[in-house]
C-alpha cells in the first residue's frame, strides 16, 4: 500500500462508516458462532494501523499478535496502546504450527505481492486444531479502480472463488457471504465515474471522511445490513466475507 494510504486510514478509522460498519459486522459474526472468547490467541494478518486489534482487546481478554509488511503501518498501530506487533510477510512460514485459535485478515490476500494459495495454506498451518479464519476480500474484477492501484491490490473475487480457495487448502466453510450489499449501487456508480474522469494524482484518498450527515446515513445503512446478515447471506456486494474452520 502507498505510505500515504496508511495515514488516510489512521485518520478516519474510528469514525468512517466503512470501518465502523465492517468492524461491527466482524464482531457480530465471531460472536454469533462463539469464536471470540477470553484467553484465545489471535493473529491479525495485515493489521494495518491497528484499529481492529484495539477493538478485539477492548471486547475480550485475548493474546494478540498483529503483523504487517510495512513499518509505517506498525508505527501508526503502536499509538493505539500496548499491542504485540511485528513486521511479517504472510507468504513466509513465520510462525510455528498451531500457534493461534483465530486468524483475521481483511483485504490482504488480494495484495499484488501475496500468493493467495500460499498465504491461506500458511494460515491453515498456523491455526490450532479447530481454529478459525475470518477473511475478507474485495469483490468482482470489474470494480478494479484507482483505489485498488493505490493500495496495491490487483485481485478481486467471487464467493465461488473464495469457497474453492479455502476448501482446497484444508478449510471447512462456516459462513460465506457478500457484504456491503445495500450500498453496492452507489459504489458502482462512483467507480464508473472515477474511471471516466480518471486522474494521475498520487494523493488519491477514497477513505476521506464525508460530511457527518452522509457518514451517519451510510453507517445507518451498514447497520441495517448487519442486522439482516444475522439471518441471510447476501447475493452480491462490495466484499466477500468468510468464516472458516481448520479441518484436521
Amino acid at each position: 500500500m502507498e505510505p500515504n494510504q496508511y495515514k488516510y486510514m489512521f485518520e478516519v478509522e474510528d469514525k468512517h462508516w466503512w470501518y465502523v460498519g465492517n468492524h461491527e459486522m466482524f464482531l457480530q459474526l465471531l460472536q454469533k458462532h462463539k469464536v471470540l472468547k477470553d484467553d484465545i490467541s489471535v493473529l491479525d494478518a495485515g493489521c494495518g494501523t491497528g484499529k481492529w486489534l484495539e477493538i478485539l482487546k477492548q471486547t475480550n481478554r485475548i493474546s494478540e499478535t498483529g503483523i504487517d509488511y510495512q513499518e509505517i503501518a506498525l508505527d501508526f498501530a503502536k499509538t493505539r496502546g500496548d499491542l504485540n506487533l511485528k513486521i511479517g510477510d504472510i507468504n513466509k512460514p513465520i510462525f510455528p504450527e498451531s500457534s493461534f485459535d483465530l486468524i483475521t485478515t481483511f483485504d490482504v490476500i488480494c495484495n499484488t505481492n501475496v500468493s493467495d494459495p500460499l498465504a491461506v495454506s500458511n494460515f491453515h498451518t498456523w491455526l490450532k486444531k479447530d481454529g478459525h479464519l475470518l477473511l475478507t476480500v474485495p469483490a468482482y474484477k470489474f470494480l478494479l479502480s484507482k483505489h485498488d492501484e493505490m493500495v496495491h491490490q490487483n485481485k478481486r473475487y467471487t464467493k465461488k472463488q473464495i469457497n474453492k480457495l479455502l476448501e482446497d487448502n484444508g478449510f471447512e466453510i462456516v459462513a460465506l457471504s457478500y457484504c456491503v450489499c445495500l450500498l453496492f449501487p452507489v459504489a458502482v456508480i462512483k467507480r464508473t465515474l472515477d474511471k471516466i474522469f480518471s486522474s494521475k494524482e498520487t494523493e488519491h484518498n477514497e477513505v476521506k471522511l464525508p460530511l457527518n450527515m452522509i457518514n451517519q446515513f451510510f453507517l445507518w445503512i451498514m447497520r441495517i445490513e448487519n442486522f439482516l446478515m444475522r439471518y441471510v447471506s447476501m447475493s452480491f456486494g462490495l466484499s466477500v466475507m468468510v468464516l472458516a474452520k481448520k479441518k484436521t
